[in-house]
């Protein structure tokens, strides 16, 4: 199975960019928790802007979503009722955009804020040009539904720009699986590409039209919102931190959730002096270590969250971590964290006694304590 060694970090989506789909299921009664909690993610509405996973579990993610609702043509619904405006790399290149040329070229800047997985670009041959993106991995499987919710939703934008430029007849569009749109979608030509894109193309003039913002239900709200991991120790983390529960979760496994080729990436690794299974090792303690210094989980249950099914397995593995059993890594903790708490209430106390008598204060906190 051929995947891309080239990129800088290991490609991630923002978890919001399912949103989407979320509240189209919702809309149908669908229920998709399970789907979500599969993967190791929360299983709320809306999804978080602020977590990121990787673009094979997103793709996933998608898919499976066409499943559940048992809807062929998913992915095209989605993307063709979504709000234009919902989409946060084109939300803000509305605001300031005065040309369709430039509000595609700012799509392509802003979209690197939200996703590491996949690279926009906008070329121009001759009377021709193309929109689209390429993917930084091979994905194991066709995209379909990913592609044709870009179909459905690429096709709104660009007809809402250019207004009366638009003409169906003119477009063509290449993306993985053409049966995943419904015949003689919305009279555009629709051919099939690779499973590395997808591509919308038109006729190069209509770059220059005027952007007509009217045309967009609303303006964009801008706000100030993480970026997405670039180095590749965070890249990595943040692709199999969700996934520290799952007792399988071998090196292999990890690299697959990454999108990576097992070897390349602990060759890349080993030169930033760390492995895989150093990682998976790190976010497992660091998990366990949170959940027994600030809950009052179950040893048994913080082990069951970190992937370990037997607590006397996952007890000598914690001690061989950190020096101390869970139990007494847990009185040690908390014992700490509440002196911390009583010896801050006896200051604030204190503080209070010494405005109360004013400047004849007298300090009766030295012994606090």
């Amino acid at each position: 199975m051929a995947r891309s060694g080239s990129t800088a970090s290991v490609p991630l989506i923002r978890l919001s960019a399912f949103n989407p789909f979320l509240q189209e299921l919702l809309s149908r009664n669908v229920d998709a928790s399970k789907l979500l909690e599969a993967h190791g993610l929360p299983a709320g509405f809306p999804a978080s802007s602020e977590l990121f996973v990787s673009a094979l579990s997103m793709y996933t993610l998608v898919e499976q979503s066409a499943v559940i609702a048992d809807d062929p043509f998913f992915g095209a619904t989605v993307g063709g009722n979504l709000d234009s405006l919902a989409w946060e790399p084109l939300s803000a290149a509305a605001a300031i955009a005065t040309t369709v040329g430039e509000l595609l070229n700012r799509i392509i800047v802003n979209a690197t804020d939200h996703t590491s997985g996949t690279v926009f670009s906008i070329k121009t041959a001759g009377d021709r040009s193309t929109f689209g993106f390429a993917r930084l991995i091979d994905p194991t499987f066709a995209p379909a539904q990913n592609d044709a919710f870009y179909l459905g939703y690429m096709v709104n934008l660009l007809k809402s720009a250019t207004g009366d430029y638009w003409r169906a007849d003119q477009v063509l569009v290449r993306l993985s699986d053409p049966a995943a749109v419904p015949p003689k979608y919305r009279n555009l030509h629709i051919a099939k590409g690779d499973d590395r894109g997808f591509s919308i193309a038109f006729p190069a003039e209509w770059l220059f039209a005027k952007f007509e913002k009217n045309s967009f239900a609303a303006r964009a709200k801008l706000a100030t919102q993480s970026y997405a991991p670039h180095s590749l120790l965070e890249s990595v983390r943040t692709a199999i931190e969700p996934h520290i529960h799952e007792c399988d979760l071998t090196v292999g496994k990890a690299a697959d959730l990454c999108g990576l080729e097992k070897r390349h990436l602990s060759r890349r690794l080993k030169n930033k002096g760390t492995t895989l299974a150093k990682e998976i090792v790190s976010l497992r303690e660091a998990r366990a270590s949170k959940a027994l210094a600030e809950t009052n989980e179950r040893v048994a249950d913080v082990g069951m969250n970190v992937g370990f099914k037997d607590p006397t397995v996952f007890s000598r593995a914690f001690k061989n971590w950190t020096g101390h059993s869970p139990q007494a890594y847990r009185r040690t903790h908390q014992t700490n964290k509440h002196s911390g708490i009583k010896n801050e209430t006896q200051s604030k106390n204190c503080r209070r006694r010494k405005r109360n008598v004013g400047n004849n204060a007298v300090d009766d906190c030295s012994g606090a304590g």
